[in-house]
């Protein structure tokens, strides 16, 4: 039986009479789908969407690698549930199938799967592959970075498949594509450096030649080093005020009270941050605090860059929308 940290775990089976269930781990946050799309309270924040990518792209690349491969084949957001810590597990593997055995290239199979998801090439003859998952993962990606669903007909024309909107601004790979994709219930508190790679693996992963996609293993390689990409954050907004005591702590908590409907990652940060202000506009010494944003821009540390210089095309097509 397969066991990762990343695929829901099997903890028992009934079979009595005509009944028949598996029972699996409990997952107190639900799926990916109801945080991004049915949850209209709060927004994931940028970190935690990353996180949830990292995850289940080591998920697809462990069955992807197993001693005998399986190819998901369903890959979409509501079949990635998360734990109390947002930890992304894969579940329902109803429509999994053993990969390609000795000399196959393919698994040749009815279609099946969510429309919005699967990739073309299956549609159209049947044929799975590996990289038919990536093209899934891509999709699901996307969804993380917009906001928006795989398929949504309450849009009009091409904005109703994601995919097809998304294409032509994936390709220009600067801040232009960022405002006009990322999801605005962000509010634009995310790294724009990590924002524009994460949107690049999104494209290589979308591409019409199966060929031309990465593998699994290169996908977690290239969204990792991304949770380090912190420090081009947008701070958020300052609360100025004078006066010492009450007025600091009023400030303190509407700055924290901020952080965290953006999804920050700690009020403490906050208050820290206008604790700094405020005793600077009592006439303090500047010495006594910096606006951490800049302490953390020194201390945060460019992830390694690896050698891009490959014949693989996605390699050469992350290179380009990176650099």
């Amino acid at each position: 039986m397969l066991s990762h940290p990343h695929l829901v775990k099997l903890v028992g089976f009934c079979n009595q009479d005509d009944q028949r269930m598996l029972v699996y781990e409990y997952m107190p946050r639900g799926s990916l789908e109801n945080h991004l799309f049915k949850n209209l309270l709060a927004s994931l924040p940028w970190s935690t969407r990353l996180k949830i990518a990292v995850g289940a792209a080591k998920g697809l690349a462990f069955l992807h690698e197993a001693q005998t491969p399986v190819i998901y084949r369903d890959f979409k957001a509501s079949n990635i549930l998360l734990d109390s810590d947002y930890t992304a597990k894969l579940s329902d593997f109803g429509l999994a199938k053993e990969g390609p055995k000795g000399d196959a290239t393919h698994v040749t199979t009815r279609v099946m799967g969510t429309h919005g998801y699967a990739a073309p090439e299956y549609i159209l003859t049947g044929h799975l592959t590996a990289k038919s998952d990536v093209y899934s993962f891509g999709v699901v990606l996307l969804e993380l970075l917009t906001g928006r669903r795989s398929v949504d007909k309450r849009r009009r024309g091409r904005e109703q498949n994601l995919v097809d909107w998304a294409r032509p601004y994936l390709r220009r790979a600067d801040d232009r594509m960022l405002d006009r994709i990322m999801d605005p219930s962000m509010e634009s508190q995310f790294s724009a450096r990590a924002a524009r790679s994460a949107a690049a693996v999104a494209h290589a992963c979308l591409q019409s030649v199966p060929k031309a996609r990465p593998r699994m293993r290169d996908v977690v390689e290239a969204l990792e080093p991304l949770l380090a990409l912190d420090d081009d954050v947008p701070m958020g907004p300052f609360v100025f005020t004078v006066g010492a005591g009450a007025a600091a702590t009023e400030a303190a908590a509407v700055v924290a009270a901020n952080g965290a409907r953006r999804g920050r990652r700690g009020a403490g940060s906050a208050a820290g941050q206008v604790a700094c202000q405020v005793g600077r506009a009592r006439g303090e010494p500047a010495a006594q605090g910096r606006p951490l944003g800049e302490e953390r821009r020194e201390a945060a540390r460019e992830p390694p860059r690896r050698d891009l210089r490959s014949k693989e095309p996605w390699k050469l097509l992350l290179h380009g929308m990176c650099i």
